[in-house]
């Protein structure tokens, strides 16, 4: 019916009220209604600032129920300033002038919006307010409280330019006045009648209006609720747009007013929704599916619920048809009632009603939506809990969820590498790595059986942190043993992959990848992602993975999911759709044949471990060093009387740091002997000034700290070696340095 003619609406509101007034729910909603506003606006201040009478305001669905997602209103409830600004309103109302009421309302809804809004409820309570705010002016407010469904009726009454929600209802009723030619006020029945007009309406002419509607109202209760769609007729998933419903609702407010198909799409492409044109078509295409956009002649607009998610922001504008339209958003929150689930279990969930004719990878993006909705949030364990809003969304479903593929074909197993357990890795000795390691190392057998058991000293978490003084050779050990590993391989370097730590590493996206936010189609990979993936598929063979300054960043970050799969034995998960993505599957079981060694170093520019790292890794430390060890003193250009002379002094110095806790380590005897050698060959610096000036620029920058005595006896110690008049430029440094150390109470050698 034509409801933009004055004569069928005419003739529909007599038909619908004809229709109701014999009904028995309808008449029980009247007497509730009359006798919940009589009890509003006859009560006194004291009565009405009551927690009784208050509480009824908030809670009460005697207008219209709650919707999806009932807002805790309690704090609003127990808030004196709130009541106090709800009573002004409504005694604002008595004897005033009818048109002056908008001006009245308005500042009202706004007075109210921010005492409860954001400082109290942190969610839009607009539903509420609705209902609250024709409970204080019945004569000019109807009892459509869900806004999109108010502003498709004045739609199909043919009414716009109403801007916000009083605005609305002031439109629908004004028009029915109009049309039925007689305004009713007060409480009377007919009043009554008139403010219930706009809901009989919605019912009768447009609930129906859409062959598959996602609500209907059982005309024998008047109770509304959900109308699944045949599964056939239900989209399978849905795709993530961006960051979830923020971004949507950026993509969609381009179109309030129209915009052309090709600009939208443009727009879409600027905010960095998605980047290529099949994306953004798929993307474009779940928008209309939504009902938040639709196509007239060559335009594409908002509907009603695309402007009302504008307007809020809530998830309530499209809660209808995420529980009626996309398989999967049943069947998880239906299956969270009774449990928690992990990731493991909600993609075995979501692969078992997956079609095999379904190729779309959507349905692995419900649990995305089911967070950014704010339906399900992780907690312990890393599983997934329904929140209050999703308890809400889930006692609505009256059904029992059924999957596609259930009749026509059975649960598709997850596409990960096998699990089974590979034959035990028969390892070297410590004796026969400790002979393996290249020429010109001087690694203990101790250090290289130290390392070897705190590898293999758990069957899953080989992990072993090698914690030391900076240019001990943690690195080199860490590599010649993974090299060492494998020395009946012609090539071992397949088996080793060293990462250099970078600062600023805050999430494992560093290492594990992620998604291409522009191209949600590609998965950017890391190196070791595909050394993780060689390993999985090859278990009867370590693989080795040396973290080069693992704490220049914090490793319980950016490792977090390796951490976490290693204690547990979890999977390790890469992303959340079901296919592979750029050959990267969903996920895959930790490698129990995946050995991680980090190195680490201890100054001003890392950081320290946590517990969380300590309690998974094996720590060695690398503290004492032996100068005479070193293996670069055979094969240096020195003579024997200038090598023994250098040998001499870096072994005096070592000595004299030692108790501070500043000595050095084999990469320093290296650089100093490199230093005057090239000096030596030079020509023009003499021997002992080379050696001077070695230390100078490679150990003393080291040397620093707060007054302490053991710093005062390092600074008097390396004096008294150094002094003599042979080493003057690194003796007048030391000098200096102990006079800021007792004038200032610290020293730097950079000032």
């Amino acid at each position: 019916m034509d409801l933009t003619n004055d004569a069928n609406l005419r003739a529909a509101c007599e038909v619908v009220l004809a229709q109701h007034r014999g009904l028995p729910w309808y008449q029980n909603w009247l007497a509730s209604l009359s006798e919940f506003l009589q009890k509003v606006q006859n009560a006194t201040h004291d009565e009405f600032c009551s927690t009784q009478i208050q509480t009824e305001l908030w809670e009460s669905e005697t207008l219209c129920r709650n919707g999806m997602g009932p807002i805790n209103a309690s704090d609003a409830i127990h808030t004196p300033s709130v009541a106090t600004c709800l009573w002004d309103i409504r005694t604002s109302l008595e004897g005033i002038d009818p048109q002056k009421y908008d001006e009245v309302l308005n500042a009202g809804w706004q007075a109210l919006s921010r005492l409860v809004d954001t400082p109290i409820n942190q969610r839009n309570t607009r539903l509420k307010k609705n209902r609250l705010f024709a409970a204080l002016c019945p004569s000019r407010l109807t009892t459509i409280a869900h806004i999109s469904k108010l502003r498709t009726l004045s739609l199909w009454l043919g009414l716009s330019g109403a801007e916000g929600d009083l605005s609305l209802h002031h439109l629908v009723r004004d028009h029915l006045d109009h049309v039925l030619g007689d305004k009713v006020d007060g409480l009377s029945p007919q009043a009554l009648e008139r403010m219930t007009l706009p809901w009989l309406l919605y019912l009768n002419y447009l609930q129906d209006q859409e062959a598959e509607a996602t609500e209907i109202v059982d005309f024998n209760t008047g109770h509304e609720r959900l109308n699944p769609l045949p599964d056939e007729s239900r989209e399978f998933g849905m795709r993530a747009i961006g960051k979830g419903l923020a971004d949507v609702t950026a993509i969609i407010k381009f179109a309030k007013g129209g915009c052309t198909r090709e600009d939208l799409l443009a727009h879409m492409q600027k905010i960095k929704d998605a980047n290529g044109k099949t994306s953004l078509k798929s993307h474009l295409h779940n928008l209309f599916t939504w009902g938040v956009i639709q196509e007239r002649g060559d335009k594409i607009y908002l509907t009603p619920r695309g402007e009302g998610l504008v307007e809020t922001d809530g998830p309530e504008e499209i809660s209808d048809w995420l529980l009626t339209r996309v398989v999967g958003f049943d069947h998880m929150l239906v299956a969270m009632r009774s449990q928690a689930m992990s990731n493991s279990d909600t993609f075995n969930l979501l692969r078992s009603i997956r079609s095999e004719s379904s190729g779309d990878r959507a349905a692995s993006n419900v649990p995305f939506w089911l967070e950014k909705l704010q339906l399900a949030e992780k907690k312990k364990h890393d599983k997934l809990h329904l929140t209050e809003r999703g308890k809400a969304w889930a006692a609505q479903i009256h059904w029992l969820p059924q999957s596609p593929s259930s009749q026509a074909n059975p649960p598709i197993a997850p596409l990960t590498v096998p699990d089974q357990k590979p034959a035990p890795f028969q390892r070297p000795s410590p004796q026969t790595i400790h002979e393996s390691l290249p020429k010109g190392t001087a690694f203990s057998l101790n250090q290289v059986a130290r390392l070897d058991a705190g590898l293999w000293s758990h069957p899953r978490r080989h992990f072993a942190v090698l914690t030391g003084l900076s240019g001990s050779g943690k690195t080199l050990l860490a590599r010649g043993y993974a090299h060492a590993l494998h020395q009946d391989q012609s090539n071992p370097a397949p088996y080793l992959l060293t990462i250099p730590v970078q600062p600023g590493w805050h999430d494992p996206s560093c290492v594990l990848g992620y998604i291409n936010p522009l191209d949600s189609d590609s998965y950017v990979r890391t190196a070791f992602v595909d050394f993780l993936l060689k390993a999985s598929a090859d278990p009867e063979r370590p693989y080795t993975v040396v973290l080069d300054e693992m704490n220049l960043s914090h490793p319980e970050q950016y490792l977090a999911p390796l951490l976490s799969a290693m204690e547990t034995g979890d999977r390790i998960e890469f992303h959340a759709q079901y296919d592979d993505i750029s050959g990267v599957p969903r996920s895959i079981a930790y490698p129990d044949n995946l050995l991680i060694i980090g190195t680490v170093n201890m100054d001003e520019t890392t950081h320290g471990l946590s517990d969380k790292v300590l309690d998974r890794a094996s720590v060695i430390e690398f503290w004492d060093i032996d100068v005479d060890a070193f293996p670069g003193w055979q094969t240096s250009s020195l003579t024997v009387q200038q090598v023994s002379h250098v040998r001499d002094t870096l072994t005096g110095l070592v000595k004299a740091l030692r108790p501070a806790r500043l000595h050095f380590g084999w990469r320093t005897i290296q650089d100093v002997i490199g230093y005057i050698e090239q000096a030596e060959t030079g020509g023009v610096i003499k021997f002992d000034a080379a050696l001077d000036q070695a230390i100078y620029a490679k150990v003393l920058p080291k040397i620093r700290g707060e007054d302490s005595q053991r710093l005062q006896d390092a600074f008097d110690n390396c004096i008294t070696l150094l002094g003599g008049g042979l080493l003057p430029e690194s003796t007048a440094k030391l000098v200096e340095l102990k006079g800021d150390l007792h004038i200032l109470g610290t020293a730097r050698f950079w000032r």
